[in-house]
């Protein structure tokens, strides 16, 4: 299937060097949420907290939870234009990714002239409407709340990016943009647009328009576009439409759709839990979508998009290789579903908050995020070639078991975040543990934990579980560990030798077990309880730890393909992951040298791990 994307500039996401949070479902309530940053950098100023982003620049941040009393926001928020830290001032110039997560009092809120940039889910927590400041320059992903009352939006006139999912469930009855804006225009005041209208960004929500047809020149509605638009009734489609996000219609009433033959490209179900008369109908000159048995997939069967009126147990046609985003997305009418042999992945918010008991077969290779997001059905599933885990994939999820050890080198953040998780093995390739990963799971019911040695980072509350943990063993160093990792506030490790532990010593633990030659740096670094007994572990005789290998890998920055020389003989296994830890090439080679072509992997930078029966090392590739 081939359909050229629609590029609009002022939607490309922005690079920043600051944590994001990722969205945590469409429809979430908004939720008291803790992050995993370095805590120095976050200090409060009056009644309010700031996060220092830059030696000038600091961004209005979370609530936090001193002490295990947590702050809450004002009546009245006036965010200062700067804030004085130790002597120095810093410009406060962005609203942090989730900053009014403790909002519930605020009735008034007020920002300087100085703010570029609003975050990702940013007034999430707030209950009122929003006046953006003439300074703001980007939007981030549902930044606005969704318990507003009706709304009038004003895009100002220096707003050169807004992400899709800005209005995610926002009551807006009217959109405005200031004449001098360059990058968008309000159609009619119920569509807001690019410049150009090739793009729809968002619909109002109001009582007065339950029929929409959208203007011809649109080539692409984005992600979430008419979400929770519970007043459309019927929704026209041009001719010359090519691309349509996921969730478009999601909350809507909407009865019928008609896909045009133009349509290249769907990203995920259109509706969520669509009764079976919902008429669904594809253009019959498509060569991209058709209908069949009610279900709407690819052409070539490849991809399932929408299936009308699945309840009880249901079967995934024989063929499918992708369940697209959002398929079963808060079905509570499915029993069993079965899914074939072949299927590689499972898109996110597919089985979200549903019934649905996954029968999956072993060659899954990719859960999306929020996959299984509070799906009360699945309990046990077997993943040996699981090679991408989502975010919250299995967040609050009735999931208990894991067959297989996840050969993953990263568990993502919130992954099993209150699941019923008990069974799980870690893999000998895992470097990341992040925030939230095993919170409150029922993992290691003995108390005891040994961390493999190929572990670089643990995240905030990562292993913070519901059977507190009493014995720790570190077989290797690790760079990071994040708050509240092991019952520790504010842990963290600042070089591969010692930890250090801010405030509060590290509780509810009996024994931590540290590399050779690492016991007084454990000791002398982290605060503990006098009941706390540390002791050095060391591999029995005969055994060595993992080397590390001598590799040269050459040319880098790459082209079309790279060259590794000195690899020990016999087999090797490399893995070649993206720096959000997706792993994009996984190739047994042989020794003493190899050549790997770079076709699949675009320009960018990579890390190259190789692991040999008693040695590894990790590389940092370039491609152009």
């Amino acid at each position: 299937m081939h359909c050229k994307t629609i590029k609009t500039h002022n939607t490309m996401k922005k690079a920043t060097f600051l944590l994001v949070l990722m969205a945590t479902g469409l429809a979430a309530a908004a939720q008291h949420i803790q992050y995993d940053v370095d805590s120095v950098s976050i200090r409060k100023v009056g009644q309010l907290y700031f996060h220092i982003t830059s030696r000038n620049t600091a961004e209005l941040t979370y609530m936090l939870c001193p002490n295990g009393v947590c702050d809450w926001y004002p009546d009245t928020v006036v965010v200062p234009p700067s804030v004085t830290i130790d002597g120095h001032e810093y410009t406060v110039n962005r609203i942090g990714d989730g900053a009014v997560n403790r909002g519930d009092r605020v009735r008034s809120f007020t920002m300087p002239e100085t703010i570029t940039e609003i975050g990702n889910k940013a007034f999430h927590g707030l209950g009122i409407n929003i006046t953006l400041p003439e300074s703001v320059r980007s939007i981030g992903a549902e930044a606005f709340p969704t318990n507003n009352p009706p709304a009038n939006i004003r895009i100002p006139r220096n707003v050169e990016h807004i992400d899709e999912a800005a209005f995610y469930g926002s009551n807006i009855i009217r959109f405005t943009v200031d004449s001098a804006n360059r990058h968008f225009v309000a159609v009619d005041s119920v569509a807001l647009c690019n410049a150009d209208t090739t793009l729809l960004l968002a619909y109002v929500n109001s009582d007065t328009l339950p029929h929409y047809t959208l203007p011809s020149t649109i080539r692409r509605i984005g992600k979430g576009a008419f979400f929770t638009c519970r007043s459309l009734r019927t929704l026209t489609l041009p001719n010359g439409l090519r691309e349509m996000g996921d969730c478009i219609l999601y909350g809507t009433p909407l009865s019928s759709l008609h896909i045009p033959a133009t349509v290249c490209r769907i990203e995920g179900a259109p509706r969520n839990v669509p009764s079976a008369n919902f008429d669904l109908t594809v253009d019959p000159a498509s060569t991209h979508y058709r209908m069949e048995d009610n279900q709407l997939m690819s052409y070539d069967g490849d991809t399932l998009i929408q299936v009308l009126g699945a309840t009880g147990d249901y079967t995934v046609p024989n063929g499918v290789r992708v369940l697209a985003p959002g398929l079963f997305y808060r079905n509570t009418t499915l029993g069993t579903v079965h899914l074939p042999n072949g299927l590689t992945a499972i898109g996110e918010k597919a089985f979200y908050h549903s019934t649905a008991n996954v029968q999956a077969p072993t060659s899954i290779q990719s859960i999306g995020e929020m996959a299984f997001y509070s799906n009360s059905g699945t309990t046990r599933l077997n993943l040996p070639n699981l090679t991408h885990l989502g975010a919250s994939a299995f967040e609050y999820s009735n999931i208990n078991t894991l067959d297989s050890t996840l050969q993953l080198t990263t568990i993502p953040r919130r992954a099993f975040y209150q699941s019923k998780l008990a069974k799980f093995s870690f893999g000998n390739l895992l470097e990341s543990i992040c925030e939230g990963a095993f919170f409150l799971t029922n993992l290691y019911p003995n108390g005891k934990i040994t961390l493999p040695a190929s572990l670089k980072r643990i995240g905030a509350d990562a292993l913070n579980t519901q059977t507190r943990l009493k014995e720790i063993t570190f077989t290797n160093p690790v760079d990071t560990i994040g708050s509240h990792a092991f019952h520790c506030r504010f842990l963290r490790f600042y070089d591969t030798v010692a930890p250090v532990c801010y405030g509060t010593p590290l509780i509810h633990v009996d024994s931590v077990y540290v590399p050779c030659g690492h016991l007084d740096a454990f000791m002398q670094a982290m605060p503990h309880d006098t009941t706390t007994g540390f002791a050095e572990w060391c591999p029995p005789v005969g055994i060595t730890s993992p080397a590390t290998l001598q590799v040269t890998l050459y040319p880098n920055p790459a082209h079309s393909a790279f060259t590794l020389k000195g690899l020990p003989d016999g087999e090797t296994l490399m893995t070649v992951t993206d720096l959000a830890g997706r792993t994009l090439l996984r190739r047994t080679l042989q020794g003493p040298a190899a050549t790997v072509s770079t076709d699949a992997l675009a320009a960018g930078t990579y890390l190259v791990t190789l692991t040999s029966s008693h040695s590894s090392t990790t590389r940092r590739l370039v491609v152009e």
